[in-house]
């Protein structure tokens, strides 16, 4: 009886998953184009916020929504931490925004956290670093790598380029 009660259990929990599947995956696009930049609290409202419109709009959804559950791959974050991206739940929610996001990120990164995971994550890549403060060149590199498809990274961004 154990095996036909746990087959039973899954099978509820992915029709569960799948009822809410609409309102999990707008909540994750608006996570994904609007939240990179907010601190871990703001997020956190802003999700709450989120999960109240899909609530009121009586979209189904996850009651206690998690981007790290819904678009978080156990794989590819495991990857990640190996490369060093811290292991929390704010930390891993930049990653999936990352991975997920249409455009280059920008970190703010006092502590060189996200700096070490971008050059672990791209070395095989053959990842560019460039110091626009301190390389007069930096344009012309920045401008023959990215159509071949070379990631780059950029250090020491000031206000301006």
């Amino acid at each position: 009886g154990g095996e036909k009660a746990r087959w039973t259990d899954t099978a509820e929990g992915l029709a569960k998953a799948f009822t809410n599947l609409t309102g999990d995956m707008l909540i994750a696009a608006g996570i994904i184009a609007y939240g990179g930049a907010f601190t871990a609290g703001y997020r956190a409202r802003v999700v709450d916020s989120f999960v109240e419109l899909c609530s009121h709009a009586r979209l189904p959804h996850t009651p206690r929504y998690s981007l790290g559950a819904t678009l978080g791959e156990p794989v590819k974050v495991r990857e990640w931490l190996i490369a060093g991206l811290p292991n929390d739940a704010f930390s891993i929610e930049n990653g999936i925004i990352i991975a997920n996001a249409r455009r280059w990120p920008l970190a703010i990164d006092p502590q060189g956290q996200a700096n070490k995971w971008i050059r672990a994550m791209e070395a095989a890549h053959k990842l560019v670093v460039l110091k626009p403060s301190t390389d007069p060149s930096y344009l012309r590199t920045l401008q023959a790598s990215l159509p071949v498809g070379r990631p780059v990274l950029l250090e020491g961004l000031g206000e301006s380029l």
